[in-house]
């Protein structure tokens, strides 16, 4: 999509001097961390007009976060890519991510099920810094927002970021029950989200796409994923019809 020549930074009012790439690039893997059949995952990325302030202001939460997705997810291609990069880099001596992720790491026993035989397994359990993350993916749905209307719009107001793949919260707190039942209807029950005809948008879907949901009473939703199986659904709803927004982000 072509930015229009009077653009704005996608996070802020001022001029738009270059372009962000959205997802960050670090989220897609490099031609030499792959198998020779895979596609070049970092052409063709989504860009959003931005000043120079706002590129890469969030670089090392952009990387941190795209560990802990990869690390996170129970794909064959995130599988590869740790093994192939992300193992490498979080192990480094003198790396700080590795460090970072891994101070918080603790013995945990989990129970897993095989043959219906309930067997318990010694492994570790890692805390998160989860406003890290949650700072990335604001971002990333500021600017998809920011995108699907044409550079003409941004979303405002305050911002709640939820992430079921981490956290596990009880969604009933959500202030607004109707806009959350339509969210859910939407993207979470099965196929629902293939019955409403919603595109799956990005170059490269098995490692990022996103779905734009428009629901009633002024309020959108956008479904964020990453390497098929990890799930952000950002959610507004407009609290009055001049610019105040609510994001809502599981």
């Amino acid at each position: 999509m072509k930015f229009p020549e009077n653009a704005q930074c996608y996070c802020c009012e001022k001029a738009a001097t270059t372009k962000d790439h959205i997802p960050p690039k670090c989220f897609f893997p490099e031609k030499k961390y792959l198998s020779s059949n895979n596609p070049d995952y970092r052409s063709h990325l989504i860009t959003v007009p931005s000043c120079s302030e706002h590129n890469n202001f969030r670089s090392k939460d952009d990387e941190y976060t795209a560990a802990v997705i990869v690390m996170n997810s129970k794909s064959e291609l995130a599988f590869s890519i740790f093994k192939s990069k992300w193992l490498q880099t979080l192990l480094r001596r003198e790396g700080v991510l590795g460090k970072r992720i891994f101070s918080t790491a603790r013995s945990a026993r989990v129970i897993s099920r095989k043959n219906d035989v309930l067997i318990p397994q010694e492994t570790l359990a890692i805390t998160y810094e989860i406003e890290r993350i949650e700072r990335v993916i604001k971002s990333i749905a500021l600017a998809l927002y920011y995108r699907e209307s044409g550079y003409k719009e941004k979303w405002v107001g305050n911002c709640t970021i939820k992430s079921l793949n981490f956290l596990k919260r009880d969604l009933s707190q959500a202030q607004d029950a109707d806009l959350l039942n339509q969210v859910t209807q939407a993207f979470v029950h099965g196929e629902k989200h293939q019955e409403l005809g919603l595109a799956k948008k990005g170059s490269h879907p098995d490692v990022f796409y996103y779905q734009l949901f428009k629901a009633e009473h002024r309020s959108s939703s956008i479904r964020i994923v990453f390497y098929s199986d990890f799930t952000f659904l950002a959610f507004l709803k407009e609290e009055n019809p001049v610019s105040n927004h609510v994001i809502l982000t599981f």
